[in-house]
């Protein structure tokens, strides 16, 4: 009986805490807790985000390689040549917390083709937000789905863009 109760507690709690998240999401407010690279928290409002000069110029030469023909892994290998940090390196070097802890001995200026791949397609770039990318199926299972585009909430201008329209749209063609 007790674990009866416990799972109506945990489930109860569960409903709770996704209702929330679906109100902040849907209101607009960005619902990640680490920024897209090359962008970073308002020291005076966290619930902003501010251009990162530093990444936010490796980002746009990311966008400007690609549109010169480059694809992911030559980009990768180009940033690797030039010694820049991948997102990973670079939060740790400024002392924020990353989901990914590197193993010991990871290259630092090693870059993904992955990596570079989802930052080319990061819609962020142009200024918006995009809440419920991933959902989970439970509260019992702890892997994500990402959700089709249907679902997610898109909200236009609601911080400054790093990648002006025309490029971004010229990426996603290629």
């Amino acid at each position: 009986i007790r674990n009866v109760f416990n799972e109506m507690y945990a489930r109860d709690t569960s409903k709770k805490i996704r209702a929330t998240w679906q109100s902040k999401g849907k209101s607009g407010e960005h619902l990640t807790t680490i920024p897209p690279y090359g962008y970073m928290k308002d020291p005076d409002n966290k619930k902003k985000w501010i251009i990162d000069e530093e990444a936010a110029a490796v980002v746009q030469q990311i966008f400007a390689l690609c549109v010169s023909g480059l694809g992911p892994q030559k980009i990768g290998k180009w940033l690797e040549e030039h010694q820049i940090l991948n997102p990973t390196f670079y939060w740790l070097s400024k002392g924020l917390k990353v989901t990914n802890k590197p193993k010991p001995g990871a290259n630092p200026y090693k870059w993904t083709n992955e990596t570079v791949s989802r930052m080319l397609e990061k819609i962020e770039y142009l200024g918006h937000t995009v809440n419920f990318k991933t959902e989970k199926i439970s509260y019992k299972v702890k892997s994500s789905v990402e959700n089709p585009e249907e679902k997610q909430a898109v909200f236009e201008n609601t911080h400054e863009p790093i990648i002006d329209p025309a490029t971004w749209e010229r990426v996603q063609e290629l």
